[in-house]
């Protein structure tokens, strides 16, 4: 009983050691990509921005958009024909980025919203000043699953002030043209997507392991075209 108590003991001590190591070091890391901002001329620079997880970013690459604040539904909850509002770009004209403002609603749904009145692209200000965080799909909504899958444009989350930096260059008659650099979001940007497949010993044992295996088999082919 003294032994088995003992052992018990060992095992909650061990427990709390890696609780708190991992509280200690445990970080989450949130994916960014780069927002240069090219005109007009005062406020030209380089800014972070959050990149959405879902919609299709452009992994090493980049893409060039003029920027729109919409004079309603500035949070693009609600579908943009109710207002009558088209983002769709003239022949010539560079892609139109919606910039829409956080709060009231799932960050996919504003996006899909945009996307479905035309735009290329989303930017998301936040409606607080803090740390960048990545926009999430809500989970076990399943009105939502019916359009998260469709969503097509890339979309970023920035910062509160820059946003609002945004907002009065338009409001002031300025063309606000900016592009989005996903070449750093990725370890070696080379137009790929990269990814790492694990796998361990107890592969061939076992009904799970059996669905691991079955597993492998199956993502050979997306594997292939990975690759291409």
């Amino acid at each position: 009983m003294e032994i088995r108590r003992l052992h018990l003991l060992l095992l909650l001590q061990g427990f709390m050691l890696l609780s708190v190591t991992g509280n200690c070091y445990a970080r989450f890391v949130v994916e960014k990509n780069s927002l240069r901002l090219t005109s007009p001329e005062k406020i030209k620079g380089t800014y972070d921005s959050a990149i959405g997880n879902f919609g299709i970013p452009q992994y090493g690459g980049s893409m060039a958009g003029a920027v729109v604040y919409p004079k309603e539904n500035q949070k693009g909850c609600k579908s943009f024909d109710d207002f009558g509002i088209s983002f769709k770009s003239k022949p010539g004209a560079l892609p139109t980025f919606v910039l829409v403002d956080r709060g009231d609603c799932f960050f996919a749904l504003k996006v899909w919203n945009v996307q479905q009145a035309g735009a290329s692209a989303v930017l998301v200000a936040d409606d607080i000043q803090e740390a960048l965080i990545t926009m999430d799909t809500p989970e076990e909504d399943r009105l939502a699953a019916k359009y998260i899958e469709n969503i097509t444009i890339p979309s970023a989350l920035i910062e509160k002030n820059f946003g609002e930096t945004l907002k009065k260059a338009i409001s002031g008659g300025d063309m606000v043209n900016v592009n989005l650099d996903w070449r750093e979001s990725v370890p070696h940007p080379d137009d790929r997507v990269e990814y790492e497949l694990w796998t361990n010993s107890n592969d061939e044992c076992g009904v799970k392991c059996d669905m691991l295996m079955e597993f492998l088999k199956d993502f050979k082919g997306a594997a292939q075209i990975l690759e291409k």
